[in-house]
Order: structure tokens, then C-alpha cells, then sequence
């Protein structure tokens, strides 16, 4: 009985592990030859100096922008005091040896709030800007992406009560496998049983609901987000092993 406690300590704390905010962008992990150029880049933006952005730019960019654009994305900053910048999301990838990168901040006014977002890619050896966005916010990401119960809809709490009761449910199956006697393969089963397969997905702050038909996640569930920028997304899986098990427990002997 000690042994099956310890062993569900270790799984739920694994899965907390995996499925906790994932606050990890550090400076560590930002590329900082990059993100200095892309905050450069909008700050030349904001201040209106179209000749620099200009010559920055990809040819395809540079075939479609003109200073009337540049205009009307640069009066998109507020127009007070600057009170801070700091970067909020950046992915970089590189594919058939093109490098690519997009860089998202969030600028703080004394008027409000904006989110700016530049894209790159590097041709011999050289930055250049293959897309640009600029929009205002009410409130800063943190705000906006804090966990609340205010305004949501029936989909959004049945997939919270879904990842609530699917855990409960896959933990009290495991106990009662661990202790149901089984000649051979106890451990494949007790993983099955851990196993929540094909997921439900659903973004905390906006509703937004997705699935993924090929996936599996222990103890059924997941509730992370990707930064403290980014909206929490809980997901909940079916518990088919620990479904399975209970039918065979019941109708089939277990060998």
C-alpha cells in the first residue's frame, strides 16, 4: 500500500510538472542578436523613421509599403509617455536552411497599452523584415490572460470540470489495479490506466476550442501556458485505459 501511495505521489507530481505554467522565457532563451534588431526595428517605427524601416525590409515587403502604410502602423502606438518595453513571445525556426523569426512586444504608455510584432528572416547573413503588425490593448497580456471565472461560457467550464473529474477518475482505477491480481504485464496496464488518449483543448481566455486525435496525456489532463503573456489552455482526455480496465475487471478474467 506504501509502495502504490509513493508511486501516485511520483505520477501527480510528474503531471503537475508537465502541465503547470510554463514561465520559462528567460533571458537566456530570447536570441539577443535578433530581439535587438526587431525592438530597434518597431522602435524606428514608432518614431517615424520610414527611411530606415524601409531599407530594412524584404523586396516582397518593400513592393507593397509605402509611407502612407508606414504612417498609418506607426500612429497605432499610443501617443504618451513610454514607460516600458519588454519582449512577450519570439519563435525562430529554421526550415530547408532558411532561418526565421517573429518577435511580439508589448509596449506600456502612459495612455495604454500596445502589442507590436515584426517578422525576420535572414538572407546572407542579413536581417530582413518580412511582416510587421501594430495594435493598441485596453490592458497589459498579464492582465488580460489572468485566470478568471468571470465570462465564460457552459464549453469552457465543462472542460474544466472534465479536467477535474478525469484525473479522480484514472486515479482511483490505478489504485484499484495495483491492487487486482494479475499474473504478468500489472505495469503495462497501470500505464494504460495512466494514459488519457485524444484530447480536447480549449483556450482559457478566449474560448477558442480545439482537438488532437493522436495525442495522450498522463493522468488525462493538461493546464499550461506558455509564458505569463499567453492565456492558459486546459486540456482533457479520454481515460480510455482506465475505462478498458474496468470492463475487463468486471466481464473478463485479467491474465
Amino acid at each position: 500500500m506504501k509502495k502504490l501511495i509513493s508511486f501516485l505521489f511520483i505520477i501527480i507530481s510528474l503531471s503537475m510538472l508537465t502541465s503547470c505554467s510554463k514561465d520559462d522565457m528567460t533571458d537566456e532563451l530570447v536570441p539577443k542578436a535578433e530581439a535587438r534588431f526587431a525592438e530597434e526595428y518597431l522602435n524606428n517605427l514608432r518614431v517615424k523613421d520610414f527611411a530606415y524601416v524601409k531599407s530594412q525590409m524584404s523586396k516582397e515587403v518593400l513592393a507593397q509599403a509605402n509611407d502612407e502604410i508606414l504612417l498609418e502602423l506607426s500612429n497605432y502606438f499610443r501617443k504618451g509617455e513610454l514607460l516600458s518595453t519588454e519582449i512577450i513571445d519570439h519563435q525562430v525556426k529554421v526550415q530547408n536552411g532558411k532561418w526565421q523569426g517573429n518577435f511580439s512586444f508589448e509596449y506600456q504608455f502612459s495612455d495604454g497599452w500596445n502589442i507590436a510584432n515584426v517578422a525576420l528572416i535572414k538572407v546572407n547573413e542579413k536581417y530582413e523584415v518580412a511582416g510587421l503588425n501594430v495594435y493598441q490593448t485596453i490592458l497589459s497580456q498579464k492582465e488580460l490572460r489572468t485566470f478568471t471565472f468571470k465570462n465564460k461560457s457552459i464549453l469552457q467550464y465543462l472542460v474544466l470540470l472534465l479536467s477535474i473529474i478525469i484525473p479522480v477518475f484514472i486515479i482511483i482505477t490505478a489504485y484499484y489495479c495495483a491492487r487486482t491480481p494479475m499474473p504478468k504485464r500489472k505495469w503495462l496496464w497501470l500505464l494504460f490506466v495512466f494514459l488519457g488518449i485524444s484530447t480536447v483543448q480549449i483556450n482559457w481566455a478566449t474560448g477558442d476550442i480545439g482537438y488532437q486525435l493522436l495525442s495522450a496525456h498522463l493522468l488525462g489532463i493538461s493546464f499550461a501556458s506558455s509564458s505569463p503573456y499567453a492565456p492558459y489552455v486546459i486540456s482533457a482526455s479520454f481515460p480510455l485505459g482506465a475505462i478498458i480496465f474496468w470492463f475487463r475487471k468486471r466481464f473478463i478474467k485479467l491474465n
